[in-house]
């Protein structure tokens, strides 16, 4: 006995298709992009939802990474509020860190967080004075970087090992 016929969708393009179907179409490319079965007919429409499916993307991750930093703001506030009231609690009442304290922590670790990474060879000297000195010298740029690859390559291969013989670093 042979199985009943899979019902597939009708296309997407289909101008006798009802609106309830565009809209299911819609919304399933919105939720998967281009994993979803039927895909909008108009590019416009799959444009737009291509775009606001990355939109929101960003925005739910952007507001993870500050509900984390407004974490650990609210834990400082806690913990400082918490050993500041159990040493004195006059004391505690003018020096214990309040919601600005914490918000301040919070943007505080951010700005440095940002700064690291995206200043971070600036201010650790980085290899642009290497770099700069190869340049200035007239050497090769191409045999410089397989130079670069190959010592990188040893150096991880070199911590690797290390990491492997400690038995406390694994994770």
């Amino acid at each position: 006995m042979a199985p009943p016929p899979a019902t597939a969708e009708p296309p997407s393009d289909n101008p006798a298709a009802s609106k309830l179907h565009h809209a299911k179409v819609n919304l399933k490319y919105l939720a998967l992009g281009s994993a979803a079965g039927v895909a909008p007919a108009s590019l416009r429409t799959r444009s737009i939802l291509t775009t606001t499916r990355y939109v929101v993307r960003y925005i739910i991750k952007r507001a993870i990474r500050y509900a984390k930093y407004a974490v650990v703001g609210a834990l400082v506030a806690a913990v400082g509020g918490g050993l500041l009231g159990t040493l004195g609690s006059g004391l505690a009442f003018f020096a214990a860190p309040g919601i600005g304290v914490g918000m301040g922590v919070g943007v505080l670790t951010a700005v440095a967080k940002f700064g690291w990474r995206h200043r971070g060879n600036h201010l650790r000297g980085g290899a642009w004075e290497g770099m700069k000195a190869r340049a200035q010298a007239g050497r090769d740029g191409a045999a410089d970087e397989k130079i670069d690859a190959s010592s990188l390559k040893k150096q991880q291969e070199a911590e690797s090992k290390a990491r492997r013989a400690d038995v406390w670093m694994r994770v």
